[in-house]
């Protein structure tokens, strides 16, 4: 054998421990980092109480026979709570009526049947509902006798002659009411002042201070049978037991 041969067969072998030095050392390398990745996410991960109070891990402590027990408990909990918001919801009716669902534009044979008997269905509530706001309504002549409305059975000139001479009546009161009313000397010995000067306070910002009105407000919640319900509620109130004024039983606002 030649010098020639052994000395290419030494560089060979030593390439050779080269690169397999420095490929194990690469394998170390990436080893110790997923070392240290595994232990810094292990130092970050939560606590075993933790993570049962997250109902992601279950108690060892309890006996099987307990833990299934509590959680068919829970889930009956679960059930009658949705069966309870599941009753509480509103009709289709209702949700129509209040322009939450709309009529569906399908097509379909089924669909536009079911949508011809909810439209039947509606003009009939409404229909019983409209007969019943009119029978509850005021007849003409308590209309006539709040000022509502005018007499029909009178000769208009006989209507404009009463209503200049209410209107006279009116003004002859209002001026005797002003030349007899108290000077600024009598006020104050009875306590009454009158301050000349005006005060002006600053207010929050709208930055600082929300002026809308809260999203839960019960206003928002009124299905039109309860605006009905409260409007006639205040209606009566105001025509039977509302204490006025007789003079001002005209001024009354009754709301239609």
């Amino acid at each position: 054998m030649s010098s020639q041969s052994i000395s290419q067969q030494s560089k060979d072998s030593s390439n050779e421990s080269i690169t397999s030095t420095s490929s194990s050392g690469s394998q170390k390398g990436s080893f110790s980092r997923i070392v240290s990745d595994l232990g810094k996410k292990l130092s970050r991960r939560q606590e075993k109480d933790t993570l049962v109070g997250k109902n992601i891990l279950k108690e060892d402590a309890v006996s099987p026979t307990i833990m299934q027990a509590k959680l068919a408990l829970e889930k009956e909990k679960q059930q009658d709570a949705l069966n309870r918001k599941l009753g509480m919801r509103p009709s289709k009716v209702d949700l129509k009526l209040r322009n939450i669902l709309k009529p569906s534009d399908s097509n379909d044979s089924l669909n536009q049947s079911n949508a011809n008997l909810e439209s039947s269905l509606n003009f009939e509530q409404k229909q019983t509902k409209l007969k019943s706001i009119l029978k509850r309504r005021s007849t003409r002549a308590e209309l006539e006798v709040v000022g509502i409305m005018k007499a029909t059975n009178v000769s208009p000139s006989i209507i404009e002659t009463q209503r200049r001479l209410s209107r006279s009546i009116i003004e002859d009161t209002l001026e005797n009411k002003l030349r007899n009313r108290p000077d600024v000397s009598e006020l104050e010995s009875q306590g009454i002042y009158f301050c000349e000067t005006v005060e002006v306070h600053t207010t929050f910002r709208k930055s600082e201070y929300n002026r809308k009105p809260d999203g839960d407000v019960t206003f928002k919640h009124l299905t039109p049978q309860l605006k009905v319900q409260i409007r006639n509620e205040l209606n009566t109130y105001k025509k039977n037991e509302m204490e006025i004024h007789q003079d001002a039983a005209g001024n009354t606002c009754y709301h239609y």
